[in-house]
Formats: C-alpha cells, sequence, structure tokens
C-alpha cells in the first residue's frame, strides 16, 4: 500500500521551501523597492538643492546686470509663490570686490566668490578728459582703435618731443555718444571703509617654509623667504611681499602694499596710498593691482600705482581716484617701460606708460614728467595694442556693464 504519511510530509516540505522562496523574493523585492524610494528621495533632495542654489546665482547676476550700479543687501531671503524654491543671499564690499554668497534651503549648497563684470570689448585706448589731445612721441604706438571724447590724436612735431618713424596710431573714435562715456561710471564710496586702523598686532613677519591661510591682522605684514599664503585675507597698513614667496587666491587690504623680487602672485592687491611692483619673475595667474586714492590736502593728494617691472599674462591694473580731478597735479599711474603685460588698465587719473600692454587702456589723460617739466597729453615711446581675447573681470565699483561673473 502507498505510505501516504511519507507523501504528505514530503509535500509540507516542497511547500515550507516554496513559501520561504517567496519570502526571500518578496522580501529582496521589498527591500529593493525601498532602496530605490531612498534613492529617489535624495536624488530629489540633490536636484532641488541644485535648483535653488543655481536660482540664487541666477538671481544674484540677474540683478547686478540690471542696476546699472553696485548691488549690494545684506541679507535677501527668497521663496517662490508656490514655496518649491528657497534661496538666501548676500552682496557686500570685501575689499575692491564685492563678495558674493548664496545658500539653498538647508545651506547645503554654498556659493561664496568674489564677483564683478566682463566688460564688453572697448578700443585699445580710452581718454576720459572732456577735452583730450593726445601726441604720440618717440616709437609711441597705439593698434587697435583710439576713443576721445572731444580731442584730436596726432603725431608730436614739437622739437622737443618728435613722433619716430615707428610711432603709429589707426582708428580715432570720437564722440560724447560712444557707449564708454554713458556707461563708465565709478563708485569708490563703497570701498572707503575697507582700510582699517586698527590692529590685533604690530608685526607679523612669515618666513622660510611658512603656510599661511585665514585672516591675518597686522600693521606690518613682511612674507619672504619661501612663504606661502593660500586664500588670506590680510589688512595691514603695510605689506611687504619679497623673495620667492607664493600668493594663491590672496585678498591684501592695506595703505602700502611693496612687492618686489621674486614671488608668485595670484588674488587681489589693495591699496589706499602706494602700490609698488618690481617683480623679477613672470606671474601667469590672475592678478588685480587697484589703488584707491585720496584727497590728502586742499590741492594735494596721496594715490600711487607704481609698476616698474612686470611680465604677466592676466593683469587688471586700477587707479580708482577717489575725489580725484584735474587740479591735482601728478601721473598717479606710473608704468615703466620694462613693463609688458597682457589686460586691462583702468585710471581716473593721468597715466604716465612707457610699456607695452596687450588689452585695453581706459584713462583720463596720457602724460609724463621729463627734466621737471610735464608733458600733458604727450605718448611716448609705449606700445597699446588691442586685444578682443582679454576678458578681465573688473569690480563692480567700477561700473562699464558687460556680463556679471565672478573670479574662479
Amino acid at each position: 500500500m502507498p505510505d501516504f504519511s511519507a507523501r504528505n510530509g514530503y509535500t509540507l516540505a516542497l511547500t515550507l521551501v516554496i513559501l520561504v522562496v517567496i519570502g526571500i523574493l518578496v522580501s529582496t523585492f521589498y527591500e529593493m523597492v525601498k532602496s530605490e524610494h531612498i534613492e529617489s528621495g535624495h536624488r530629489f533632495r540633490d536636484a532641488q538643492a541644485e535648483l535653488e542654489f543655481e536660482s540664487g546665482i541666477n538671481y544674484a547676476f540677474y540683478r547686478m546686470q540690471n542696476e546699472h550700479k553696485p548691488w549690494r543687501t545684506d541679507s535677501l531671503q527668497h521663496v517662490s509663490a508656490n514655496g518649491n524654491i528657497r534661496f538666501s543671499l548676500s552682496q557686500s564690499q570685501d575689499g575692491a570686490f564685492a563678495r558674493t554668497r548664496v545658500y539653498n534651503r538647508d545651506s547645503s549648497r554654498i556659493f561664496d566668490v568674489h564677483s564683478g563684470f566682463i566688460a564688453p570689448p572697448r578700443p585699445a585706448l580710452t581718454l576720459l578728459a572732456s577735452h583730450a589731445d593726445l601726441a604720440l612721441v618717440g616709437n609711441a604706438r597705439i593698434e587697435g582703435g583710439t576713443a576721445i571724447k572731444n580731442g584730436t590724436l596726432t603725431y608730436s612735431s614739437h622739437y622737443k618731443m618728435p613722433a619716430g618713424k615707428k610711432a603709429l596710431f589707426d582708428t580715432l573714435y570720437t564722440g560724447d555718444t560712444l557707449d564708454c562715456f554713458d556707461t563708465l561710471k565709478f563708485y569708490p564710496e563703497l570701498s572707503r571703509k575697507q582700510f582699517t586702523e586698527k590692529f590685533e598686532r604690530e608685526n607679523c613677519i612669515f618666513d622660510g617654509n611658512e603656510s599661511i591661510s585665514g585672516k591675518i591682522n597686522c600693521k606690518t605684514v613682511i612674507f619672504q623667504g619661501e612663504s606661502q599664503c593660500h586664500s588670506c585675507r590680510i589688512d595691514a597698513d603695510r605689506v611687504f611681499v619679497r623673495g620667492n614667496s607664493t600668493f594663491k587666491n590672496a585678498n591684501v587690504v592695506s595703505r602700502s602694499i611693496f612687492l618686489k623680487e621674486s614671488p608668485k602672485l595670484s588674488g587681489t592687491f589693495f591699496a589706499q596710498d602706494t602700490l609698488e611692483i618690481s617683480l623679477d619673475s613672470p606671474q601667469k595667474s590672475t592678478v588685480n593691482f587697484i589703488v584707491q586714492g585720496r584727497k590728502s590736502g586742499e590741492a594735494q593728494y596721496t594715490g600711487r600705482l607704481n609698476i616698474n617691472k612686470l611680465q604677466a599674462s592676466d593683469i587688471l591694473a586700477v587707479f580708482m581716484g577717489d575725489n580725484w580731478d584735474e587740479t591735482m597735479l601728478g601721473t598717479p599711474v606710473n608704468i615703466a617701460d620694462s613693463v609688458k603685460i597682457r589686460g586691462t588698465v583702468v585710471s581716473r587719473g593721468t597715466v604716465n606708460f612707457s610699456g607695452e600692454l596687450n588689452g585695453h587702456m581706459i584713462a583720463y589723460h596720457l602724460g609724463f614728467y621729463e627734466d621737471n617739466e610735464f608733458w600733458r597729453g604727450f605718448f611716448k615711446d609705449g606700445k597699446i595694442t588691442g586685444d578682443t581675447s582679454v576678458h578681465t573681470l573688473l569690480p563692480d565699483i567700477i561700473y562699464l556693464g558687460g556680463e556679471a561673473s565672478y573670479a574662479k
């Protein structure tokens, strides 16, 4: 006779195995669904954070481009009508540049940069004075166009300052309707208070292989030897940089700054009164040299940018000219014949230029001293070549229009 009890036992065991397998499959499927749900949640939150982050950046740049002047806000909170997008941002003065900070709702994304404008293409030389005659002397050359609101551009026939055979200029743009004269504005009042008179320490000397980051607040700061400054902010009365020191993404704010010998520089060097540059080694990174300037007497002015020796491929040199006018004597910007740079020079004052520039220059006048005589409206031996591939980031306290951007 058949053994039904054995058959039932086999069937029961098989059923249990099948149920266990089904249970494992169900559990595995559930875990997969749960894991995918969690992962979908993470992707959604990441996408939401990215959307809020990008919306904040786009809004900041939109406001910058539509104000037609520097835009500042302490803390702006934005919530969309349906509440899906939330971000906060601030735009404050930080040295010579604006600092833009954008946060999404849970601060998982933070955008913290120096911002400004990439100016539209300009002629090789633009003179800002209401009437600016310019005569070329010696081997002076301007290639790429000259814009003058009202005035003339000629080869000098003065017997003391004649033009040479190699002197050259090409296109002359005149008229007060040119875009540059309509849009260019200076806002030095926003950066006046960046210079402190109170310091935590008297002297800070960095030598050897010292590497510094963060904030430094000293009356006198010296970097020499192989010392390094990485993403540091320096507030000082006097700053000396020499030797083979390295500055990477620096933000230096001081009454006076002296740069010499063979340091490697990147970042911004912002001086109130004096910025002296005499560098032996070529500079390959982006460097901003900016002087505020100030009126120090009835007819006296303090503010000087002297570039005595420099070879560089990405330079912004600026004289803000706070309260400067034509009654102030002298040339606040002096760029020597040993200087060869690519970039942009902007000066609210008179420029004595005898070096080589590939890019653009905007100045009030050109002129120089020789034998204690001032030759205003004369350009001697220098060379200015327009370069439309130069896209310098200007601080927004110099408003020239263009595209809002940030220092990378």
